[in-house]
């Protein structure tokens, strides 16, 4: 039997191409900071489409749990699904405080260090910071789901689109006076809960149990059409305030929520009753380790960035970085997941699962040797 026997193509592939958006995200987050020119178009254009990146991956996360008996189980919370998301991210947390005691002083490393519970010590970790909670409540999530009418799940999802996703695209494009005080919400009225990422986390839920789905030709019409209105609408923001505004790539507003959606549902449309293939679950499955560790790369290959390379600040230069990036953490967790003492520390996955998936054993096609 293969080692993608029993693996869905469509969640892989959503994880594989989510990985890729998260880490040209970050690339360009510098370009984005430039003056409004051919490299910021570029960037503004791909990190629209890109913007669906960290939604899909809540999406994914709702719609596997949420489908597995054994989400119901707290042994299973504690035993397994937490370790193998909070020791990955403690580990990078530790590396990424050392280097920076190494390159900035002890102090430095002093002041990454104390606010870990409530700050990451690298911006893109916010999104553990946010997965933590909803795993937390994931048992009683299941519980709720199982119990749920085809009515009941689009009155849940219609809900948060609403007093969520639909208020706070209001309030943030508000103009300033009366209108934004019109729609700030009192405290106590507040809905918006775990950041609204629960919200996508049962989203994908809800879309993994549609039977009929849209046709592909209107799904693709979504994705260019929203990709299109974020990216116009990030130019005009920036140009009207002056310095980059990314309000219309905000994870929490309908526009990255409805691309999200129809990217799900595509991916969904083109791949589903297919497994995955030997490559597709290798880079699916490094592709949580890939996420810790790719703003360590982008840091490094700027620090390093030879002069006979396009310089950063152009087109050539962005993509490169992004493709240097991109597969030095592959190689980079890779490597990692080849090493027994380190894989789970680093990885979240059991050694031997690894040799199954994406590491040099699975390569080669052969258990480690004992």
């Amino acid at each position: 039997m293969s080692a993608a026997a029993g693996r869905r193509l469509d969640c892989d592939l959503l994880r594989v191409l989510a990985m890729a958006g998260v880490v040209f995200l970050h690339t360009a987050a510098d370009a984005l900071r430039q003056p409004i020119g051919p490299l910021w178009h570029f960037a503004n254009l791909i990190t629209s489409l890109a913007t669906a990146a960290v939604p899909l991956f809540f999406m994914l996360s709702g719609a596997l749990l949420l489908g597995q008996d054994q989400t119901a189980s707290l042994d299973t919370l504690f035993r397994r699904r937490l370790p193998k998301l909070l020791a990955p991210l403690l580990a990078w947390s530790a590396v990424a405080i050392l280097l920076t005691g190494l390159m900035e002083g002890p102090q430095a490393a002093v002041n990454k260090l104390i606010p870990l519970l409530n700050t990451p010590v690298l911006v893109p970790y916010w999104f553990l910071y946010a997965l933590v909670p909803i795993y937390l409540i994931s048992p009683f999530l299941k519980r709720m789901a199982d119990g749920l009418t085809d009515a009941h799940w689009n009155y849940l999802v219609g809900l948060w689109l609403v007093v969520t996703v639909g208020w706070n695209t209001l309030y943030d494009l508000a103009p300033a006076g009366a209108w934004k005080t019109a729609l700030t919400v009192h405290w106590t009225l507040n809905l918006n809960f775990v950041g609204g990422y629960v919200g996508y986390f049962l989203l994908g839920a809800r879309l993994a149990r549609l039977e009929k789905l849209p046709r592909r030709g209107a799904l693709w019409g979504v994705v260019l059409a929203t990709t299109a209105l974020i990216s116009a609408g990030t130019l005009w923001l920036t140009g009207s305030t002056g310095a980059y505004d990314e309000r219309m790539k905000s994870y929490v507003h309908i526009f990255t929520a409805v691309l999200s959606t129809a990217l799900f549902l595509l991916v969904r449309a083109d791949t589903e009753h297919r497994s995955s293939g030997r490559l597709l679950t290798a880079l699916s499955s490094l592709s949580f380790g890939v996420y810790l560790v790719h703003p360590l790369a982008i840091a490094f290959w700027r620090l390093v960035w030879p002069a006979w390379l396009p310089a950063l600040d152009t087109i050539p230069g962005l993509c490169l970085t992004y493709l240097l990036s991109l597969l030095g953490s592959l190689l980079g967790i890779w490597a990692v997941a080849s090493l027994r003492p380190l894989c789970w520390v680093f990885t979240g996955q059991r050694f031997d699962e690894a040799c199954r998936t994406c590491n040099l054993f699975a390569l080669l096609g052969r258990k480690e040797r004992t």
